[in-house]
């Protein structure tokens, strides 16, 4: 489903790709309001399988959580 992902432009750097994809399914997730740890966990593994290292995945999303929070939008 997500296999145009594992294609790098050569112009993107994965990593930017995968943080900007994590910032999104964060934000997709708290639609609700209610961001569980469930959905964290999916996230991450996500993330995984799109090619993130397992080992930096706890920077990638505290970094994504941020852009998220920090994103412009109209409430």
């Amino acid at each position: 489903m997500f296999n145009f992902l594992k294609k790098k432009p050569s112009n993107i750097k994965q990593i930017d790709i995968i943080s900007k994809t994590a910032s999104l399914l964060i934000h997709a997730a708290k639609i609700d309001e209610n961001y569980t740890k469930n959905e964290k966990i999916i996230i991450e593994k996500t993330l995984v399988e799109l090619g993130a290292n397992s080992e930096k995945l706890n920077d990638i999303m505290e970094h994504a959580e941020k852009n998220e929070e920090d994103s412009n939008q109209i409430l």
